[in-house]
C-alpha cells in the first residue's frame, strides 16, 4: 500500500511521449522503489488529463501491478498532460510531461482499438525531497500486448507483427518511386480480387489467399507512422513509408478458416482503397515537384509570367518590385506593424533584474564607489592599488532582485547581466534551485560559490567566468575560463566542467574592459538523470572588433521549472596589478521566460548569431578549491 504522506516533498517525474496525430495509444508504467522492488498498488487509483485543446481525460487502469493509461487521437503539436495517483481523498502528481505529436496522417483504427506506445519504470526515491525518476523499460511489445487492458489490447497485436517483413519486401522489390506505386496498386488489387474469388474454390486456396493478402494489406500500425512520407525527395524511404500503413500480418489465418471469407473481403476492399489513395498522393506530389521552377547551371531561374531571377540576387540585397501608386507606403506600414508586434512580443517575455544595493557586501581591497552608482540600477566598485611585490584582491557580493510572478514554479529560461571591469576579474553566479554557499577572500582559482549544506544533493548550478591573462600577442586575443558545477543523479555526485575559450580581438579591445554582458540562455529543460546540455553562455563585447557576440560555454541549465528569478547572487572577484586604483561594474539585467510549448526564441537567435569561441572542454568529479589569500 502506497503511503502518500511520505511523498509530500517529492517532485513528479518529467516525461515527453512521442506519438502520431489522431492515433489512439496506450502507455504502461511500473512503479518501483530505489532497490527495484515493485510498489503495491492495492487500493490505489489513477487519473490524468491532456491539458491543451482538445481537453480530454486519460483512460487509466491498473492490471497485474502495472499502471496503464491511454489517450484518443491528438492533433499535431505539443500537448501537456498530468497523471495523478489517488488514495482516498488525497492525490499526488506522479508524472508531468507532454505528448509530442507528429503531423503524419494515419488511417484510423477500428472503434475502441488502441496501439501500444511504450513502457517505462518510475523509480521512487528513498527520501522525501527527491525527484521521481523515469527509466525506459526493456519490456517487449508482444509481452505488453499479451496483457489485456479493457478496450486497450484486443487488436493491438496485429498492429505490430509484420512491419519488418514488409520493409524487406519493398526494399528488395522496388527500385523507383513511380514503380513502387504502380507495383503496389496492381499487386494489392489483384491479390484482393483473387483472394475474394478463392473463397469459392476451397478451403486450402482460401488459406493461401489470406496469407498472400496479409503480406500486402490492411490497417494502420504504430510504427507505420514513423516511416510515413516526409518529402518526395526522400525517394525510396518515402515509398516504404507510404506502403507500410497498408500492412498487417495475418498470423492466425490457418486457425481462423471459418472467418476467411470476411477477412479476405475486408482485405481486398481496404487494399484497393489504400492503393488508390497512395497513387493519388504520389501523383499530386510529382505534379507539385514539376511545378517548382528549375535553377540552371548559372544560378538563374525563370518564373511563370516572364519574371527572371538571376543568381546574383539575394535576400541581403533585396529585390525592387514596382507597385502601383500608394502601394509602397501601405506595404511599409503593414511591415512596420508586424515588426512592432514582434518586438512587443519579445519585450513581454522579458523582466528586469535589479541590484539589491542595500545588501551588497565587499571584502578585501574593494569598496563601493560613490561615482558611477545609481541605487538598484548600477554599482561601481573601486579596486585598490597594488603594493610593492603584492597584488590587490577584493570581492563584492551582489544580491539580485526583481519581479518574478509565479507560484510553485517559474518558467525562467535565461538571463543577462551587465558587467565589466578594468582589473582582471572573475564573475560567479548561482542558478536554479538548491542552497548555495558564498565565499570571499579567496584566490582567483578558488570557487566563490559552491553547493550548500555540505554539497547536499540539489539540481541547481554554479557558473564562473575568469578573465585573468594578458593579451596574447601571437594569437591576438584573450584566453577565458568557464567552470560549471552541477549534480548528476546517474553518477551520484557533483561534477565540474571546465571550458577553455579564446577571444580573437585586437590589442585595442582590452579585456575585461570591453566586456558588456554575460548572457545565459537555454532551449528547454534537460532530464534530471542525464542532464544533457540544453543551455549556453554568451559574452557580449563593446569594443571595436568585427564580432561582438561570442559563445563561451555549453551548459546543462535549469531542470524543469525553477523558483524565483533563476539567478539570485552575483559575486565579482577582482585582482589589481597596477600601482593605481582600478574598477569593476555591475548593472541591471534581464530575466527571460519560455514562450508557449517551452520554447525560447532568444536562445535560437543567439545561437544563430554568436561566434563559437570554445576551444576545449573537460568534465571531472568536483573537488573544492578553497585557498585563502
Amino acid at each position: 500500500m502506497v503511503e502518500l504522506n511520505t511523498w509530500a516533498g517529492l517532485e513528479p517525474a518529467v516525461m515527453d511521449i512521442k506519438t502520431v496525430s489522431f492515433l489512439a495509444q496506450v502507455f504502461e508504467l511500473t512503479l518501483t522503489d530505489s532497490t527495484g522492488s515493485v510498489v503495491d498498488l492495492e487500493g490505489v487509483t489513477f487519473r490524468g488529463a491532456v491539458n491543451t485543446a482538445p481537453l480530454q481525460e486519460l483512460m487509466c487502469s491498473v492490471e497485474g501491478g502495472k499502471v496503464l493509461f491511454g489517450w484518443s487521437g491528438l492533433p499535431a503539436g505539443r500537448h501537456s498532460f498530468d497523471l495523478f495517483l489517488v488514495t482516498g481523498q488525497v492525490e499526488k502528481a506522479l508524472v508531468r510531461g507532454a505528448f509530442v505529436v507528429s503531423g503524419r496522417v494515419m488511417p484510423p483504427l477500428d472503434q475502441e482499438s488502441y496501439s501500444v506506445n511504450h513502457a517505462a519504470t518510475l523509480v521512487l526515491p528513498d527520501n522525501t525531497d527527491g525527484i521521481i525518476l523515469v527509466e525506459l523499460s526493456e519490456v517487449g511489445l508482444v509481452d505488453l500486448l499479451s496483457r489485456k487492458a479493457g478496450a486497450f489490447a484486443e487488436e493491438a497485436r496485429d498492429h505490430v507483427s509484420s512491419v519488418r517483413e514488409l520493409k524487406e519486401f519493398i526494399v528488395q522489390k522496388v527500385d523507383g518511386f513511380g514503380y513502387v506505386v504502380d507495383t503496389a496498386t496492381t499487386a494489392i488489387t489483384e491479390v484482393g480480387k483473387s483472394a475474394v474469388e478463392s473463397v469459392e474454390s476451397g478451403r486450402e486456396e482460401a488459406v493461401k489467399a489470406v496469407e498472400e493478402a496479409g503480406e500486402m494489406a490492411t490497417t494502420a500500425i504504430t510504427e507505420a507512422g514513423k516511416s510515413a512520407v516526409e518529402s518526395v525527395e526522400s525517394s525510396r524511404r518515402a515509398a516504404v513509408g507510404t506502403i507500410t500503413p497498408l500492412v498487417q500480418r495475418a498470423e492466425t489465418a490457418k486457425e481462423a478458416i471459418d472467418q476467411a471469407e470476411g477477412r479476405i473481403n475486408t482485405a481486398a476492399t481496404n487494399a484497393v482503397t489504400s492503393a488508390t489513395e497512395s497513387a493519388n498522393s504520389a501523383t499530386a506530389a510529382q505534379q507539385a515537384l514539376e511545378a517548382i521552377p528549375q535553377v540552371d547551371a548559372s544560378g538563374n531561374m525563370t518564373l511563370a509570367g516572364g519574371l527572371t531571377a538571376a543568381g546574383a540576387i539575394n535576400a541581403n540585397g533585396g529585390i525592387n518590385i514596382p507597385l502601383v501608386v500608394g502601394a509602397p507606403t501601405d506595404t511599409g506600414a503593414v511591415n512596420r506593424f508586424y515588426t512592432s508586434g514582434l518586438a512587443g512580443a519579445v519585450s513581454a517575455l522579458v523582466q528586469p533584474i535589479y541590484l539589491n544595493s542595500s545588501s551588497i557586501t565587499v571584502a578585501g581591497s574593494i569598496s563601493k564607489a560613490s561615482n558611477g552608482t545609481l541605487a538598484g540600477l548600477t554599482q561601481r566598485f573601486s579596486v585598490g592599488a597594488a603594493s610593492a611585490g603584492s597584488n590587490a584582491y577584493g570581492s563584492a557580493v551582489i544580491p539580485l532582485i526583481g519581479p518574478n510572478g509565479q507560484f510553485n514554479y517559474s518558467s525562467v529560461c535565461g538571463f543577462s547581466l551587465a558587467v565589466s571591469a578594468t582589473a582582471f576579474a572573475k564573475f560567479t553566479f548561482g542558478i536554479g534551485r538548491g542552497s548555495k554557499t558564498n565565499r570571499t577572500g579567496l584566490t582567483m582559482d578558488s570557487y566563490s560559490i559552491i553547493p550548500g549544506n555540505n554539497l547536499a544533493v540539489n539540481y541547481g548550478e554554479v557558473i564562473d567566468v575568469t578573465i585573468n591573462t594578458p593579451y596574447d600577442t601571437v594569437r591576438k586575443g584573450y584566453e577565458i575560463r568557464v567552470r560549471e558545477i552541477f549534480y548528476v543523479s546517474s553518477v551520484g555526485h557533483w561534477q565540474v566542467k571546465t571550458t577553455t575559450v579564446f577571444l580573437p580581438v585586437g590589442h585595442n579591445e582590452l579585456m575585461p574592459n570591453g566586456l558588456n554582458r554575460l548572457i545565459y540562455m537555454q532551449s528547454g529543460p534537460p532530464s534530471t538523470a542525464v542532464r544533457e546540455e540544453k543551455a549556453a553562455l554568451y559574452m557580449e563585447l563593446g569594443g571595436g572588433s568585427a564580432n561582438t557576440l561570442f559563445k563561451i560555454a555549453s551548459l546543462r541549465g535549469f531542470i524543469a521549472f525553477e523558483a524565483g528569478t533563476g539567478v539570485s547572487t552575483l559575486i565579482i572577484d577582482a585582482r589589481n596589478e597596477k600601482t593605481y586604483a582600478l574598477s569593476a561594474d555591475a548593472g541591471t539585467g534581464t530575466r527571460h521566460l519560455y514562450t508557449n510549448g517551452l520554447t525560447n526564441p532568444t536562445y535560437h537567435a543567439l545561437e544563430a548569431m554568436a561566434v563559437n569561441a570554445i576551444e576545449s572542454e573537460e568534465t571531472a568529479d568536483f573537488e573544492d578549491i578553497n585557498i585563502p589569500l
